[in-house]
């Protein structure tokens, strides 16, 4: 779904007339028409599901208390999930952990500092700055399989060390790595190239309502959920564990961006359906949460 869709529909179902919508959704005439014509069956599922939405929020944090709870898959024996969901695709090396430059900025210095940056400088990232936030983020210290349960450790806690999040990085400006959409491999510290051409690089500013930083940073990261990898362990709780698990990241994301000499701005506003379709995703098994715009300073 694109804006000149997503407004349409967002401006019609709340009974914008058609000029209004027009000059909203920034459509033709002819666009508006050819909506019109196509988006019938959109519009009429969207009156149908709404008195649902009306108490979503609601209803999920009633509907995920512990009185509800059947026994999880993970109780049943069901075969546990993999830890990590690897991408085909070329392999991009990153700096090797142990040898990146650690920033020495106090703990203390990055809090008090930090904000939500919305505009960055030309300069771009360094690899070992991209390695040390992926590092504080993303990175799996350590790997533990067999065949009862499955988990990577990492810098930043998650519910039974579940770690149901992935990492896609929009690549802007990064030094020796050429832009485009990459897939980091947490325990590979490795980036997998999906996607190289611009127009994946425009559909992301599409589908994140054309946000100016952006367009202006020097990398995105997108962080996608896997919710299996948690409701297998926790039930439909688990869903509530997807989202305080991206707020950890999130901070660690910002604290290492203000550690690196640059900011960060996390972004919850983002067309649901468009960025899944960049990532190509399975909204159903796989979904996008959160996302960050990170750049340098000016």
């Amino acid at each position: 779904m694109d804006m000149k869709t997503f407004g349409y529909l967002y401006y019609k179902a709340r009974g914008y007339g058609q000029l209004e919508i027009i000059k909203e959704a920034e459509i033709s005439e002819e666009e508006y028409e050819f909506f019109e014509k196509n988006l019938g069956d959109v519009l009429a599922e969207i009156e149908s599901v709404r008195p649902q939405a009306e108490n979503a929020g609601a209803d999920f944090v009633r509907l995920t208390r512990y009185i509800y709870e059947r026994e999880s898959d993970q109780a049943l024996g069901v075969p546990r999930p993999d830890a990590v969901k690897v991408k085909p695709g070329e392999i991009v090396s990153l700096p090797a952990i142990g040898k990146i430059t650690m920033p020495e900025i106090t703990l203390h210095k990055a809090m008090e500092q930090r904000r939500s940056l919305r505009e960055y400088s030309d300069k771009p990232l360094t690899q070992d700055e991209l390695s040390f936030i992926l590092w504080a983020s993303s990175w799996a210290r350590d790997f533990r399989s067999n065949e009862r349960m499955e988990i990577t450790l990492r810098n930043v806690p998650s519910a039974g060390a579940r770690h149901p999040l992935e990492t896609y990085l929009d690549i802007r400006r990064v030094e020796g790595i050429k832009p485009g959409l990459y897939y980091y491999h947490p325990i590979k510290h490795c980036l997998v190239l999906l996607d190289n051409s611009p127009e994946k690089a425009d559909q992301i500013f599409e589908g994140c309502m054309r946000q100016g930083m952006v367009a202006g940073a020097a990398v995105n990261i997108i962080l996608s959920a896997v919710p299996y990898r948690t409701v297998w362990r926790y039930g439909q709780r688990g869903y509530r564990y997807l989202y305080l698990d991206a707020g950890h990241v999130g901070q660690n994301i910002h604290l290492a961006a203000e550690a690196v000499d640059a900011g960060a701005c996390m972004i919850g506003a983002y067309l649901d359906e468009a960025m899944d379709d960049a990532l190509n995703l399975n909204a159903a098994e796989e979904f996008v949460i959160y996302i960050a715009s990170i750049g340098k300073k000016s």
